[in-house]
């Protein structure tokens, strides 16, 4: 988690930013500003996970790893 802290934390606070948007300043606009406050908050939240998912991502070199229970003691063909 060390090496991908930036993406935790800019992804939480962007997804907590569109959050707060819609549900706290787009209540309050009316007309077209809320409808645009309200987009652009769901577009952050959005943005917010998809930041979150890169920080989960496996590196290349071990995409296809898997872990098997007793995989050691397994003789291999």
């Amino acid at each position: 988690m060390n090496k991908k802290r930036a993406y935790w934390i800019g992804g939480t606070v962007t997804a907590f930013l569109g959050v707060g948007l819609v549900k706290l300043v787009a209540p309050e606009l009316a007309g077209a500003a809320g409808t645009f406050a309200s987009a652009s908050g769901y577009v952050l939240a959005i943005a917010g996970i998809t930041l979150i998912s890169f920080a989960t991502r496996r590196r290349g070199s071990e995409a296809f790893i898997t872990v098997e229970n007793n995989a050691r003691d397994r003789k291999r063909p």
